[in-house]
């Protein structure tokens, strides 16, 4: 895989509503926007790694029916294993920022 770039745009991942590897490999994590239906009471943690026991980075915890946004840009986080989204409770939708 050929090394990301340390500065330009930031990609986007979407989130798919479960645990999932966001991001393969070393990379800078740069935030989130994470929304919550009316009634799924969405919670999540972002870890550096390849599953949830990686360095915790952030968390959202949108209200019922809001938005949450981190912007760590433009320095972000460095995470050389990754990016692990750990769905703690309900279905999040929104995307994942990085580069």
């Amino acid at each position: 895989m050929a090394q990301r770039s340390n500065d330009g745009p930031a990609e986007s991942v979407a989130l798919t509503g479960v645990d999932q590897q966001a991001v393969v490999g070393t990379c800078v994590f740069l935030g989130l926007g994470v929304n919550d239906d009316a009634e799924s009471n969405v919670h999540l943690h972002i870890h550096n790694g390849t599953d949830n026991t990686g360095n915790f980075i952030a968390s959202s915890d949108p209200s019922n029916g809001g938005h949450d946004e981190l912007w760590f840009g433009p320095g972000g986080v460095k995470c050389d294993g990754g990016i692990f989204v750990d769905v703690i409770t309900g279905t999040p939708s929104g995307s994942i920022f990085f580069r």
